[in-house]
């Protein structure tokens, strides 16, 4: 290997994802921040924590979302103790890989420059870093799908060299697994077989036989079927009720305004509008000179948006099923540019007078300039964000001192923000972790059924903090078997009465 090389070999392999890895842990408060998110982080933690206590999935367990994550994160407490800041570095490593596989995508399709490039733009694009430290498993599953589309890309850079459907089989299994973690991601197989009969259909044109255009496509269902199959078998995941049916039932809809929806997913493009102003110059630019190999991330784009407009609910980390496509196609728009920047005194062509003449070039410079203003001001919201989560931080400690005051007299706890129970280092029934707000509202579990865990279990300690349905539920067992020991803005504290008098003996 020469010189030059090696160092672009250290370059894309080592320093951009070690890079990345270290300025997110200085400049994101990872262990310092209560909670990113305010449910999801204490579902999955305390998923994790029990499961790793030896409670099943599915029949002990209610759980909503496929196992693979919960299993790994039980795996890495294991290796480097059960704490939020471990859980933490496990969710910025997959980030880390979905950064090195975006860069190293870039890098195949768009050239070095604007791999490196693309790469600031999506580590800086609305919510990535907060979700890159945030304990779900969106971005999780999402690093298994850009590392199966780096896969693929591997192969039709090498397709003509001897052992390249290793690629194939590759990309095929981590689509598997990225499903296996969270389901959001199934709409990109079709997306995937298609990018694979295209690119097929054209190598055909080149002397391939007709049948070879489907092997590959074949070749990558299957990896991906037998992986997804194996994991579900093992984990015991393939159940309808609660993985499908809890999401796609008539009363999540019902309980969630298509409205809301909408005004949501709208706003999604509006959040990096800079990107957008670059995407769409890219798309009109490969539909008019129809680089059809270049489509994937248009058609990725336009799909998930399809999905996430006809969904319910959307929440605000579904934005990453197309930041990434954004960023990517904003990169090929800002690849435009390159010209324009090229030639001597560019700068001086930034008149009124030339308005009239500008070329595509120009225009994507124009937008190239606004994203360099703007990204000050992103930068500036993520450090306002972080010490707003900073500040809320100190009075959840608050409810977790209370908690731990009745820690040795307390076996079980009840609660709908469980993070509070992991930090504690306390259990609450297996029915009731994964107390969503899907769940919740759309009034999946019933009051007889929540009542039932409490006679079941008969939770020393209850803390009720977001949800008033629960509450409405709860009113008058709670007032003739607890008392009520703390309330701030944030939640009600309750404790057993045997467990009060026990505490004062």
């Amino acid at each position: 290997m020469s010189a030059n090389k090696l160092k672009i070999f250290l370059l894309f392999n080592f320093l951009i994802p070690a890079s990345f890895f270290i300025f997110t842990i200085y400049f994101m408060p990872i262990e310092q921040v209560f909670q990113f998110d305010s449910s999801d982080e204490g579902i999955e933690l305390i998923k994790t924590s029990l499961y790793s206590d030896g409670f099943a999935m599915y029949t002990q367990i209610w759980n909503d979302q496929p196992p693979l994550s919960t299993v790994i994160l039980a795996s890495w407490f294991r290796l480097f103790g059960k704490s939020i800041y471990s859980a933490r570095l496990l969710t910025l490593t997959y980030s880390t890989i979905l950064v090195w596989s975006f860069c190293q995508t870039l890098r195949i399709h768009l050239g070095k420059i604007p791999a490196i490039i693309g790469t600031l733009l999506l580590i800086i694009s609305c919510n990535f870093l907060r979700l890159s430290v945030s304990v779900m498993i969106g971005l999780q599953s999402l690093a298994m799908v850009m590392l199966s589309i780096f896969t693929l890309s591997l192969y039709q850079q090498n397709f003509d060299k001897e052992k390249s459907k290793i690629f194939i089989i590759i990309s095929g299994g981590l689509l598997g697994i990225s499903l296996q973690i969270k389901l959001f991601t199934a709409f990109l197989v079709p997306l995937i077989i298609f990018e694979l009969l295209q690119f097929n259909f054209k190598k055909r044109c080149q002397g391939q036989s007709k049948w070879s255009i489907f092997f590959d496509a074949i070749l990558w269902l299957t990896a991906f079927s037998s992986v997804f199959i194996m994991i579900g078998v093992f984990c015991n995941s393939l159940t309808y009720e609660q993985l499908l049916k809890s999401h796609l039932d008539n009363n999540v809809k019902t309980a969630f305004p298509i409205g809301n929806s909408l005004t949501l997913v709208l706003s999604f493009l509006l959040q990096d509008f800079d990107y957008l102003l670059l995407a769409i110059l890219a798309i009109i630019i490969i539909f008019q000179k129809k680089q059809w190999e270049k489509s994937f991330p248009i058609i990725w784009l336009v799909t998930g948006y399809i999905v996430l407009i006809n969904h319910r609910p959307v929440w605000y980390h579904h934005y990453l099923l197309l930041s990434i496509p954004l960023t990517w196609l904003a990169t090929h728009g800002l690849t435009l540019s390159f010209d324009f920047f090229q030639q001597r005194r560019w700068y001086s062509r930034f008149k009124p007078s030339n308005f009239k003449k500008v070329t595509v070039s120009g225009l994507a410079a124009g937008f190239v300039i606004f994203s360099i203003f703007v990204t000050p001001i992103k930068l500036g919201v993520i450090i306002l964000e972080n010490h707003k989560y900073i500040e809320q931080s100190q009075e959840n400690i608050q409810f977790v001192n209370i908690m731990l005051k009745y820690k040795k007299s307390t076996k079980w706890v009840f609660t709908d923000c469980p993070i509070y129970a992991f930090y504690s280092g306390l259990r609450v029934p297996p029915e009731i972790a994964v107390l969503s707000n899907i769940r919740i509202e759309s009034k999946s579990i019933t009051p007889k059924q929540i009542i039932s865990v409490f006679e079941t279990y008969r939770p020393e300690q209850v803390l009720l903090c977001k949800s008033k349905i629960i509450r409405n539920y709860l009113n008058s067992y709670i007032d003739e078997h607890y008392l009520k020991t703390y309330e701030n803005h944030l939640g009600t504290h309750y404790l057993l009465k045997e467990t009060q008098d026990l505490s004062r003996s």
